[in-house]
């Protein structure tokens, strides 16, 4: 299951690469069957073989593992996109890239060796960083906050080992989700949904 997963993020992509290729020039995605359209063709793509190896697999050479919130934030972006509903809101994604700048603050130095210890160690069984998790978890469930959602699913997914990590670490943050966390948060505007608006842009 953790090989087929591994698949998943890059699919994903694939499918948002494609979605914003088309609306570029100018092509339509509304209902079922384009959009299955779209889905069958980035399915395809990443499982084509380059030098031997799968599309979706050359990702892992850019990052071993792709954290559970970037994935909600990329299913989000297509969901927004093809359907007006983004799966999280504009607080949840706030939250998620303010989530991302904090742990990334306190995993990355450390990690290269600045300060007293590395806290990358810390989730490799249960400790401060579990039960910090599971605080804000609940904190933001209480508050009503959808990415609170995002780590229940974060969780499920390290107890169910869908990642190729056994590091708790990597199902909750990632390098990338650190950049569009910082992209986020510089240009909102450019980092949120497609508005209907602008999805029909050019496409009359």
């Amino acid at each position: 299951m953790t090989y087929l997963f591994s698949f998943l993020f890059p699919f994903l992509v694939m499918m948002l690469f494609l979605w914003e290729i088309s609306r570029l020039l100018g092509l339509r995605f509304k209902g079922i069957t384009p959009t299955l359209g779209l889905a069958a063709a980035s399915a395809l793509a990443v499982a084509t073989p380059v030098c031997g190896l799968p599309l979706g697999r050359w990702l892992i050479s850019l990052n071993a593992n792709f954290s559970i919130p970037l994935f909600a934030i990329v299913l989000s972006r297509i969901t927004g996109n093809i359907f007006y509903r983004p799966l999280l809101d504009k607080r949840a994604v706030d939250t998620c890239a303010v989530f991302f700048l904090i742990s990334g603050a306190v995993l990355y130095p450390m990690a290269l060796g600045i300060g007293p210890f590395d806290p990358y160690g810390a989730g490799w069984r249960f400790s401060w960083l579990f039960a910090g998790v599971l605080v804000l978890t609940i904190g933001l469930l209480i508050r009503k906050n959808r990415f609170g959602m995002v780590l229940v699913f974060a969780i499920l997914a390290y107890d169910l080992n869908v990642l190729e990590s056994s590091n708790f670490w990597d199902y909750i943050i990632d390098p990338l989700g650190v950049v569009w966390a910082a992209l986020r948060l510089a240009w909102p505007r450019s980092f949120g949904p497609i508005t209907p608006k602008e999805n029909n842009r050019g496409m009359r």
